[in-house]
């Protein structure tokens, strides 16, 4: 049985937004790079490492790992620390408008802490990863 309702939104959160979040920011920043510093590379390779992560957690929902729950709340934790991160110091070119940094940090711990919450007490969680 594959994830369904709660656990299949999750699932597409995890397989599609970081690595479309990642994607779109290389994109936008590796014509620049060189004038970003070890500064901006590194935070490419941190939210790419982010966005790896969140392939992994999805996958292992997928297939019914028995670690996935914990793998995806690692996964949707770092998500929010990367939108933080990138709302408050970021090298890289950023969307977020002036004014929405707390606004959208906020949304972001309150997304994440959700989906942990979710994760910790769903049965459908613990039926199928249990």
């Amino acid at each position: 049985m594959k994830p369904r309702g709660w656990l299949l939104l999750l699932w597409m959160f995890l397989f599609t937004w970081e690595p479309l979040r990642f994607a779109v920011e290389l994109s936008a920043s590796l014509g620049t790079l060189g004038m970003r510093g070890p500064a901006g590379a590194v935070e490419l390779v941190a939210h790419g490492a982010t966005a790896a992560l969140t392939m992994a957690a999805a996958w292992a929902l997928w297939i019914r790992n028995p670690q996935a729950p914990a793998l995806a709340s690692l996964a949707v934790a770092a998500s929010a620390a990367v939108t933080i991160q990138s709302a408050f110091w970021s090298h890289l070119p950023v969307d977020v408008p002036p004014g929405m940094q707390l606004p959208r940090s906020l949304a972001a711990v309150i997304h994440a802490g959700l989906w942990i919450w979710y994760l910790r007490t769903s049965r459908r969680v613990r039926a199928l990863h249990g």
